[in-house]
């Protein structure tokens, strides 16, 4: 059953790129070889799982990833303010947390944390940040689905919900077109509704603790932090593109196929390390941050050095 979803990757990403050629639509602005937009094929998967459950939560996610689909397609198509977008991302993260009660505990170091405000605010960060990261990382080619592919197998170990493997196959199908070099580009409507799909997806999880799931998230975790770090140094915007992502920087060293292959093992070893976290608990931590520094040091170092 999940080669017939990862047959959908491979056959609806060909249909959707042979319909916006044909159409001439969606062509990248900076590749107009590429085809922009090819998250919409996991679209149809995702609002399955999501509409035909009975949960009122999953029948929200279902309405809200509509919303965030037709935001990244108009992304996609004419561009979108990032200030919009964070806009959106916060009125999205404000409506799930109103759903969910409100009342999200931390836990964290093997303790459960309830404090007023604080922890309203720290999931809200947490659902912004996060959704806001996908679209960071999907700075060059593959990297977006390699990342969501790995997180969405890991969400299914967690869960044991086929949804999740399920989506992580069309994920792998729609590989065959955006491994480099790419021919179709998730673009902004697969970043966004992989970002928004996945991260409410880790919020919910309130069984796992804090750090296990941050460790999962390690590498779009550290590629936003250390954006946002050397943006503010410079006095930049924190919405100013730059090529100095932990992905640019793997891929100009060592070439686009090792880069994403580099990005792939960077991910599996994140969710390994929450894995274990998970089976051995907090011990394994000071690892955990050792591991977030040398991601951390591959951003901030190796641009630096002679090429």
């Amino acid at each position: 059953m999940t080669f017939l979803y990862v047959a959908i990757g491979i056959f609806g990403g060909y249909i959707y790129l042979k319909l916006a050629e044909g159409l001439n639509l969606f062509r990248d602005r900076v590749s107009p070889d590429k085809i922009r937009g090819g998250g919409v094929v996991l679209l149809p998967v995702i609002l399955w799982y999501l509409a035909k459950s009975v949960s009122g939560y999953h029948n929200l996610m279902a309405a809200i990833t509509v919303l965030i689909a037709i935001v990244g397609l108009w992304d996609d198509y004419r561009g979108v303010s990032g200030y919009v977008k964070a806009g959106i991302t916060l009125l999205v993260g404000l409506v799930i947390l109103w759903f969910l009660g409100w009342v999200i505990p931390i836990r964290i170091l093997g303790y459960e944390v309830y404090v007023p405000i604080f922890n309203e605010v720290f999931w809200l960060l947490f659902f912004m940040g996060f959704v806001n990261a996908f679209n960071v990382i999907d700075g060059r080619d593959g990297v977006l689905l390699t990342t969501s592919l790995i997180l969405l197998a890991y969400l299914y170990l967690l869960t044991a919900d086929i949804m999740y493997l399920h989506v992580a196959a069309v994920a792998a199908g729609l590989l065959v077109w955006n491994t480099p070099p790419a021919r179709l580009i998730m673009g902004d409507v697969g970043s966004y509704v992989l970002g928004t799909f996945i991260t409410a997806s880790f919020l919910t999880l309130s069984h796992i603790p804090v750090e296990a799931r941050l460790l999962a998230l390690s590498f779009p975790l550290m590629d936003t932090l250390t954006t946002i770090a050397r943006r503010l140094s410079r006095r930049q915007s924190i919405f100013q593109a730059d090529t100095e992502h932990i992905h640019h920087v793997l891929y100009s060293r060592f070439g686009d196929r090792r880069g994403l292959l580099l990005i792939m093992l960077i991910n599996l070893a994140s969710v390994g390390l929450s894995a274990l976290y998970l089976k051995v608990g907090p011990s394994i931590l000071p690892l955990g941050l050792v591991w977030w520094a040398l991601l951390a040091a591959i951003s901030f170092i190796l641009p630096k050095r002679p090429s």
